[in-house]
């Protein structure tokens, strides 16, 4: 009886390929990346910093600027406690204006996100609150926020109810776009 003997090279290349696609199939067992099959990160990041408008805008690349959607905790940050309007992209998004009328100034501030930074804005003096329903122009330094609702949008009412709205943002650097969304009111709690 003759025994078969593979080549010399065969019997050198084959255990270097077995081990090699031993080894890239135990690699692909591995553990999940970072986050991935979590509801939620373990550690929420750092709340951006408020800056002026100057420090929030003074990037190379104008055109690319878009005001940010906020959160709850950056709204809180620069506003304080609501009630707040907002203005967003869709009808289920975070806001990315948030307006609340100041009752030291008379006047209504707001927040933008631009860049990663919050932006506070302000008004002119207003009637109060109510007078925010309709919508609001803010500004700050260089940039311009004009929040008015849609020619098919019902004036508001402060029930949460959103209204189609149009978002202008312009800045002094010779940028103007507009966006349309939605517009909604807070109800103020009753004191």
């Amino acid at each position: 009886m003759q025994l078969y003997r593979a080549p010399a090279i065969a019997r050198a290349i084959l255990p270097k390929t077995i081990m090699t696609t031993f080894a890239l199939a135990l690699t692909a067992c591995g553990d999940p990346a970072p986050g991935e099959g979590l509801d939620k990160p373990t550690m929420r990041p750092p709340l951006p910093e408020v800056v002026s408008a100057r420090d929030a805008i003074g990037s190379p690349d104008i055109p690319s600027i878009d005001p940010q959607t906020l959160d709850q905790a950056e709204v809180d940050k620069v506003l304080g406690s609501g009630p707040y309007c907002t203005f967003v992209y869709t009808a289920e998004s975070p806001p990315v204006v948030a307006i609340k009328h100041d009752g030291e100034s008379g006047g209504a501030k707001g927040v933008i996100k631009i860049h990663g930074k919050l932006v506070q804005l302000s008004s002119e003096p207003t009637q109060g609150y109510s007078a925010l329903f309709g919508g609001a122009s803010l500004a700050a330094e260089s940039i311009n926020v004009n929040v008015a609702l849609g020619k098919d949008g019902a004036v508001q009412k402060p029930t949460g109810e959103k209204s189609i709205a149009d978002l202008n943002f312009e800045l002094d650097q010779g940028l103007m776009i507009g966006y349309r969304g939605w517009y909604a009111c807070e109800k103020p709690p009753r004191s």
